[in-house]
């Protein structure tokens, strides 16, 4: 019989057996229950938290040149991991000290030989699955990582892993930098705009998580295999491009100026085959390319766009090249506002042809301005008719749209029209400048620029460029050979006369334009050159933009941006095999040869006075045509009087009131 006193303590203890049961029960219960309705999906997330189809980035496309030169390239470069809990600890400490020596050798950094032993001795000691051992290096340095006593041999037993990234290369360096662009954020340049031909399509593949943001793949296979990138072939041509580079950075340098583009298209196709964008900053002398300024600044172009000015006028039938023009005293005063010539005095009385040979701004405003004045509309329009307000939509990010005035506008004033014509209070880029002045060397056809050839899938062309046309013709033949013989005769006896060669024909307008002229604390000049060679049948346009060079080493266009269109053309011309039909027997090509040299001899000769003239002096015109003598005269403003008949034999002057009397022979 149980003794009384014990009989609570042997209560209260089945009562606590009985609650543990009913507790223990009901646990087990709940367990059971989470393991049939919510164990499946615990179970899929944490498996999820540890093991994840991830995607892996596919291999971007090449850009290359149009002479087969890689412009940028995706290279593969290896992050290396490695997973010390495998490893057997007989293999380590066999292998530790000479793969040590090994990767002391081979990747640079602060780790010595002791020090890296001290790495991975602490690294197998902890059993870490996932120890960085490098990042960034090259294929070939990966092999030799993977041929080290520790880490040589089947994976699963040494440990290494390789994870395989993508880098992106510019072989050529510095040049067209800007153009070719970059993919990362903010994205420019061809990147930019043939991103999702050169990105491809990514894949995916099983990874573990070995803890934070560290997964390991899981196996060598892709569950979706990564479909890489096209290529990207541009219209570049790396010799052409690096003609244009040197070209461009030796004036820059030369001036100090603060940038400067150069643009190189070919006049049938559009097709860029240069473009040079170079900068410095304060901070950083040297210079390099900052923006692409040949499509995205945007400024007054200055006296190239007289040349459109005198077309719209032509087109219109309101003036005729002939026509003469006082510029005497270098001055037109409008609204109490002067025009003025670069050259103090003026040029005299002049032909409208004549006047943009010279760039006379008083020439060009007297003929142009007071024939629209009353309707200034109509010269907006014509202007918008010829292409000149049109975007290029050349496919590269960052264009900038021209600005013309209107008569509509708020800004618009009585000085709006006539600084229009010699080319202030209007905007344009280098790029758009030089599609107008390809389209004169195209016989008004206007090409879209584009810098793009084709795109090419494993080295088979499957997209190529087609020729796009903007306007098939500005204006009409008659007109538009008018203004190629101006151009021509710009370079010959103009304000480019410095550049020229009896090696190259040429063809161009200077443009020497003031920047914050409002702030004389910040005036600055921009210097520009616009052309095309050879001028007969010209294959080849081009422009060259230098921006602020330093006033006391020159600022005007002739001698800061014209001679590296010289040096671009005259380089490109000697590079180019030179075809050319042989004349029939060997005298027929000796009489040729002959009359081109006599030809250059006398366009020579015609020059040298032609300057002199210009200089004050009287030149020597004995034994002269006829034709040429007055030709020279009549151009410098001259009266001429005739006396004969034959070629120039004597000649009386009277420089002061500029009469010439000339007996012939």
């Amino acid at each position: 019989m149980m003794n009384s006193q014990y009989e609570p303590s042997i209560r209260r203890m089945a009562w606590l057996v009985i609650f543990a049961g009913v507790f223990t029960f009901t646990i087990l219960c709940r367990l059971f229950f989470i393991s049939l309705s919510l164990g499946p999906e615990l179970i899929a997330s944490a498996r999820q938290k540890v093991i994840q189809e991830r995607e892996v980035p596919a291999s971007r496309g090449n850009i290359y040149s149009n002479d087969g030169q890689l412009l940028a390239t995706s290279m593969p470069v290896y992050e290396l991991r490695w997973d010390a809990a495998i490893v057997d600890p007989k293999r380590f400490d066999s292998q530790i000290t000479k793969t040590s020596i090994a990767l002391s050798s081979l990747i640079p950094g602060p780790r010595t030989n002791k020090s890296w032993e001290k790495y991975l001795r602490k690294t197998f000691s902890a059993k870490k699955r996932y120890a960085l051992l490098a990042k960034d290096l090259s294929y070939s340095d990966y092999r030799v990582v993977s041929q080290m006593p520790l880490f040589k041999g089947n994976k699963y037993k040494t440990g290494l892993i390789a994870l395989e990234n993508h880098t992106r290369l510019i072989p050529l360096g510095l040049l067209a930098e800007r153009t070719i662009g970059y993919n990362r954020t903010p994205q420019a340049g061809l990147e930019s705009s043939f991103n999702a031909t050169l990105k491809g399509h990514n894949g995916k593949r099983w990874m573990q998580n070995l803890g934070g943001d560290q997964w390991k793949p899981i196996g060598s296979e892709y569950s979706n295999q990564p479909i890489n990138g096209q290529d990207l072939v541009t219209t570049i041509n790396s010799r052409i491009q690096d003609i244009v580079h040197k070209s461009l950075i030796q004036q820059l340098k030369k001036y100090n100026a603060d940038h400067g583009c150069a643009v190189v298209m070919e006049v049938a196709t559009g097709k860029i085959m240069a473009i040079s964008n170079l900068g410095k900053t304060k901070s950083n002398p040297n210079y390099r390319e900052l923006r692409n300024y040949a499509v995205w600044e945007k400024s007054e172009p200055g006296s190239t766009f007289k040349v459109a000015s005198l077309l719209v006028a032509l087109e219109d039938g309101k003036v005729d090249t002939a026509q003469k023009i006082d510029t005497r005293g270098g001055e037109y005063i409008i609204y109490g506002k002067k025009v003025k010539d670069s050259r103090r005095g003026g040029y005299g009385i002049i032909s409208l042809g004549r006047a943009l040979e010279l760039s006379s701004n008083t020439g060009i405003v007297k003929a142009i301005y007071s024939k629209y004045s009353k309707k200034p509309e109509d010269f907006i329009d014509r202007m918008y008719q010829i292409g000149l307000a049109d975007m290029t939509a050349i496919r590269i990010p960052g264009e900038s749209a021209p600005y013309i005035p209107h008569p509509d506008d708020k800004r618009w004033n009585g000085l709006t029209l006539p600084w229009m014509i010699f080319g202030y209070g209007i905007q344009r880029t280098p790029l758009q400048t030089l599609t107008f002045y390809n389209a004169i060397a195209n016989n008004g056809r206007m090409v879209r620029p584009t810098l793009w050839e084709g795109t090419r899938d494993h080295g088979v062309m499957v997209e190529k460029n087609i020729i796009q046309v903007m306007h098939p013709s500005i204006a009409s033949e008659k007109n538009i050979l008018q203004i190629q013989d101006l151009l021509e005769k710009a370079v010959r006896r103009g304000t480019a006369r410095n550049i020229y060669t009896d090696s190259l024909d040429m063809a161009g307008k200077t443009g020497t334009c003031q920047i914050d002229y409002w702030k004389p604390e910040t005036l600055g000049y921009q210097a520009s050159f616009a052309g095309y060679f050879p001028a007969k049948n010209p294959k080849y346009s081009c422009i060259v933009v230098i921006n602020r060079p330093e006033i006391s080493a020159g600022y005007y266009a002739n001698i800061v941006a014209a001679p590296v269109f010289r040096n671009i053309a005259m380089a490109i011309h000697k590079m180019t095999p030179q075809t050319e039909t042989p004349s029939k027997g060997y005298w027929g090509k000796a009489i040729n040869h002959m009359a081109i040299n006599n030809e250059k001899k006398r366009i020579s000769n015609y020059n040298i006075a032609f300057q002199k003239l210009e200089l004050g002096e009287l030149p020597n015109i004995t034994g002269w045509k006829v034709s040429d003598a007055i030709k020279l005269f009549e151009e410098s403003g001259w009266q001429i009087t005739l006396q004969g008949n034959g070629n120039v034999l004597s000649y009386d002057s009277y420089f002061q009131s500029k009469k010439i009397h000339i007996k012939l022979g």
